[in-house]
């Protein structure tokens, strides 16, 4: 499993194993290798500093703007 961040969306790609065990338990929580913690937490690190940098260069464009 990997978490992706695109053009301000939030995405989760499976594997086929991953896609089967989720649906074999459907509306269960979906265990995850916890070998996979640190590429997990790389993954939201990754996605959260994206995402507030294309936030905050958009806040800091309106500013500048703002003083004009």
């Amino acid at each position: 499993m990997r978490i992706i961040y695109q053009e301000g969306k939030l995405y989760v790609s499976l594997t086929k194993d991953e896609i089967k065990q989720a649906s074999d338990s459907i509306g269960m929580p979906l265990e995850l290798p916890i070998g996979q913690l640190k590429i997990f937490q790389e993954d939201i690190s990754k996605a959260v500093l994206q995402h507030w940098t294309k936030i905050e260069v958009k806040n800091e464009v309106r500013r500048l703007s703002k003083n004009r």
